[in-house]
């Protein structure tokens, strides 16, 4: 924690911030004709950086609280986050699922209740657990290279790359949660179709419900309807599969700890009821769909305009260099430079001095790393695409808490070492098949969907190799 004397600490109310309008607060900023656009809030909160420093106070919902772009201010936020971090529910998904289930896993959830569903997912962070699922991956992924060769254009492009590989992600996360694969992406049956549209309608009904007010408490607003609708969908599916597996489990458990040992650990969990095991399988299936899918059409996008990092990867992956420490170092710098997760928000568990500032216990602080992860004063060239700063002979001076796509501590992602799986997986045969290229503009940015997505459709060639 930043060291101040007694008598050079600053009050709350002291911290820099814009003037108000009665009842709405700061709303006013990103309502339809003000400045800026809550899709665009990265943006947005670095604008606002220019005019009052780099930790402000804003008030929206009612609520103040402290925005910062500082990667110091960022440490200092997990080094109070208390042992059980809280941060902003999903209340619409709250709300829903404790009405309709009376489990609201882990998402929205904080508290014992939230440290109750982690102590669930805990396997997921286990190398050998998640290495188990590799064959599978290799299958998957292999299916996509044909799929690319399949529906590739005259020229050889894939448009809008990142719709394919949602499908890639449905598929790639479905054989762990719920433990059986969803074929997306050689087969179009009812379910399949179900499945990808229900998918993108719940994280499109989260979002919405989630920046809007907060007018589905008093009747169902379209926002909601859509939630709700997709939650239902998919909650069948993954039901339905789950009670597949129960049987398979009553009949044969050694094959299923063989097979999937992921839903074996759930299915076998005593403190666990049924509608908690249907939840968590369904949160995990969820969880990492359109960041994977993101985060790997960026990937490409980057190397299809980084011939020497493309080549570098490529004679890595031909090497049959099993750790990939130049992949994951392309993954980790398209997330350092695009991250999908704009920001890391907590309630302060104690009273923290920040930037000299006072702020009070239950405060919320919201540490925007998506502005920290491409400031200069943390990175060289921080608008460049350099892979090499991840590796070890040069990463030694970069900020730990500059660049957090997974965010920090307990509340990390529990899918990261599992996605990171998947995305290696699939950069690696891309790669073995396909030089890739693009005649479109390197330039491209970021709008927020619950998670950040591509501003535009990422268009891409992909030439067959001849090795």
């Amino acid at each position: 924690m930043t060291t101040k004397c007694i008598s050079s600490i600053k009050s709350f109310k002291e911290l820099p911030t814009l003037p108000t309008w009665p009842i709405i607060g700061h709303a006013y900023l990103f309502l339809p004709g003000g400045k800026y656009k809550s899709e665009r809030l990265s943006e947005a909160v670095e604008d606002l950086k220019e005019i009052l420093g780099p930790i402000f106070r804003l008030r929206l919902g009612g609520t103040d609280m402290v925005i910062t772009t500082d990667a110091d201010h960022t440490e200092i936020l997990f080094r109070n986050e208390g042992k059980l971090p809280s941060r902003p529910p999903f209340p619409a998904l709250l709300h829903y699922r404790k009405e309709a289930f009376n489990s609201i896993g882990i998402v929205p959830g904080n508290g014992k209740e939230w440290y109750r569903f982690r102590s669930y997912v805990l396997p997921l962070l286990k190398k050998n657990l998640v290495q188990s699922y590799q064959a599978k991956h290799d299958a998957i992924a292999s299916t996509f290279v044909d799929y690319i060769k399949k529906h590739r254009t005259e020229n050889r492009t894939m448009e809008d790359l990142y719709k394919h590989l949602l499908k890639f992600s449905i598929e790639a996360i479905s054989i762990t949660s719920p433990g059986k694969r969803f074929h997306c992406l050689l087969e179009n049956t009812v379910e399949t179709e179900q499945i990808i549209k229900a998918s993108i309608g719940f994280m499109d009904g989260l979002y919405k419900t989630f920046i809007g007010p907060p007018i589905w408490k008093l009747y169902k607003t379209n926002a909601y309807k859509q939630l709700e609708f997709s939650h239902e969908t998919i909650y069948g599916v993954i039901k339905d599969t789950l009670e597949d597996m129960k049987h398979q489990q009553q009949k044969d458990p050694e094959t299923l700890l063989k097979q999937n040992p992921f839903m074996y650990s759930l299915l076998n969990n005593k403190a666990m009821n049924w509608n908690d095991i249907i939840m968590v399988a369904l949160e995990i299936f969820l969880g990492g769909l359109d960041a994977t899918s993101a985060t790997l059409a960026l990937t490409l996008h980057y190397l299809a305009h980084n011939k020497k990092a493309q080549s570098r990867a490529r004679e890595e992956v031909l090497q049959s260099q099993q750790e990939y420490k130049y992949l994951k170092a392309c993954l980790k710098e398209t997330l350092r430079l695009k991250p999908t997760a704009g920001a890391n928000s907590r309630f302060l568990a104690n009273d923290t001095v920040i930037e000299g500032f006072e702020v009070p216990s239950g405060t919320l602080v919201t540490a925007f790393s998506s502005i920290t992860s491409t400031d200069a004063k943390y990175f060289d060239n921080p608008k460049s695409y350099v892979p090499e700063r991840w590796l070890r002979d040069h990463r030694r001076n970069i900020h730990p808490f500059a660049s957090l796509p997974f965010g920090y501590g307990p509340r990390m992602c529990p899918g990261r070492r599992l996605a990171e799986q998947e995305m290696i997986t699939l950069l690696k045969n891309v790669l073995l098949n396909f030089e890739i290229t693009s005649l479109e503009s390197p330039e491209i940015g970021m709008i927020y969907r619950m998670n950040r997505i591509p501003d535009r459709p990422i268009n891409i060639q992909f030439l067959d190799l001849k090795l």
